[in-house]
């Protein structure tokens, strides 16, 4: 381990310690400047930015529950390393503006997106809320294109996003066996789910899918390590995958877990790695009979507590309840495209808000109603000028990306967008074989265009921090600039 890892972990224990002592001290004002302080850690070593990013930003919702001056930890340290990089390079500005064509294309996406909201009249809020949800993470891409990466310092990032994943999993354990009892706040404890819901890890991330992409991500990560360490490190690894892949099942998330069913087979016709199997297969098989244990033990808990709150006839009818629930859940995913599902889609569900969508594009083709008008960040919170008029009730979620980008950007950002995404998978294909990375690219393009269809994937802020951070290793590595795998 080389000296600059070693002042690299003192810095990220340092910036652990203060943020734990934030959640102590719950006043907004003192996580604020907690938030400031590891910003200011950039200076000393960028690259601690990126770790602390990786740390921070999936439990984001966890830190402000205790502290909600934490809220601006993540846009303070991207803000920060922003700086940094101009900074760098004050004596050689016209590096600042040099783009790939893939960030010129998405740069006049949230042109178009921006222009047309000012002419439908949605607030200056709510336009930089929705800006920023899509664009935030990008920064990373640029940022870290920008920089001066070593070996070391993908490798600090793969270690360091793999052990948090090991970290979370364990973490994922006890909420599972206790119910959600132990290890979350009380406010999360408290919380009125549905019984298959409250089946699923939710995690430290406050979401199960949420959760379940960082996870996915960080086990093709484990195999980029897998695949460079021997000895115990490598069994320690082994082990740490099954975990990992244990908690992700048990998150019982049909969309990313939907994200896989293409994944494999592109990645195996792409790169002709077919050893990478064995290795899966025993992980999958480990994973799947610590998950029946886990499902056990839980359950023996569950018990346990129904036995100490209702007398004996009320825990039999409980037991009865608690296995048919249990089915519902394992059953999630083979549910998936049951006709009852796809029934309640159509009445109030991603199938109706997508024909709500088609009303909006036809009504405005060219450039929709801009952001922070259907479906997104923005409307949660400020709702949305057109709603009235297309009788739509209540703020919602669209849960399909191209149902957001179809009603907000029209025919000109859905164009935008599909450009910018076929010079992100030239750039992957050209990455494709001799690059470390590479397995992990092709899954975030196949997943961008498979979790779209279920999630705002670019609103998701796990998935593209990750995407964003890796697809900077990995151009600079296409332009030969300082980074060998």
């Amino acid at each position: 381990m080389s000296s600059v890892t070693n002042k690299r972990i003192k810095l990220l224990l340092a910036g652990i310690s203060l943020v734990i002592a934030g959640l102590f001290i719950q006043h907004s004002l003192v996580g604020a400047l907690i938030s400031f302080l590891l910003a200011l850690f950039i200076f000393y070593d960028e690259k601690i930015g990126i770790l602390f990013l990786i740390i921070f930003v999936p439990i984001r919702a966890f830190l402000t529950v205790y502290n909600p001056g934490f809220k601006i930890i993540g846009d303070i340290i991207i803000f920060m390393l922003l700086l940094k990089t101009i900074y760098t390079y004050r004596k050689n500005p016209r590096e600042l503006f040099k783009f790939h064509p893939f960030e010129l294309a998405f740069f006049a996406f949230l042109i178009i997106g921006t222009i047309s909201a000012l002419i439908t009249g949605v607030s200056i809020k709510a336009i930089i809320i929705q800006v920023r949800a899509f664009g935030l993470f990008y920064l990373l891409f640029y940022i870290v294109n920008k920089m001066k990466v070593s070996k070391q310092d993908i490798n600090d990032f793969a270690y360091t996003s793999f052990f948090y994943a090991v970290f979370l999993s364990l973490q994922g354990l006890v909420e599972k066996i206790s119910v959600r009892t132990l290890f979350l706040p009380e406010v999360w404890q408290q919380m009125e789910l549905a019984y298959t819901n409250a089946q699923r890890v939710y995690g430290l991330m406050g979401g199960p899918n949420e959760t379940a992409m960082f996870l996915l991500i960080t086990i093709i990560i484990g195999f980029y390590l897998l695949e460079k360490t021997k000895g115990k490190l490598k069994a320690l690894i082994f082990a740490c995958l099954i975990l990992i892949a244990t908690v992700f099942i048990l998150t019982y998330s049909r969309g990313v877990a939907l994200t896989l069913i293409p994944f494999l087979p592109v990645y195996l016709f792409v790169t002709r790695k077919f050893s990478i199997l064995k290795p899966l297969f025993i992980i999958c098989v480990s994973a799947f009979i610590l998950y029946v244990g886990v499902e056990k033990a839980t359950s023996y808990v569950e018990d346990y507590q129904a036995r100490q709150e209702a007398s004996n006839e009320e825990v039999s009818k409980e037991k009865d309840s608690k296995a048919s629930h249990r089915e519902k859940g394992i059953n999630r995913f083979s549910g998936a495209f049951s006709e009852e599902n796809i029934a309640l889609s159509n009445a109030d569900g991603r199938v109706y808000y997508f024909k709500k969508a088609l009303d909006v594009f036809l009504d405005k083709p060219v450039m929709g109603y801009g952001f922070g008008t259907y479906g997104g960040s923005a409307t949660l919170i400020y709702s949305s000028p057109i709603y009235d008029k297309y009788e739509i009730y209540g703020n919602f979620y669209s849960d399909n990306q191209y149902t957001q980008l179809i009603a907000e950007t029209g025919t000109l950002g859905v164009l935008l967008m599909l450009i910018t995404v076929i010079l992100l998978i030239k750039i992957t294909w050209d990455l494709r074989k001799d690059f470390k990375f590479s397995p992990i690219l092709i899954y975030f393009i196949i997943a961008a265009v498979v979790s779209g269809a279920v999630y705002n994937i670019l609103e998701n802020d796990v998935f593209t921090m990750f995407y964003f951070i890796i697809l900077g290793y990995a151009y600079r590595y296409l332009n030969g600039k300082r980074v060998t795998t």
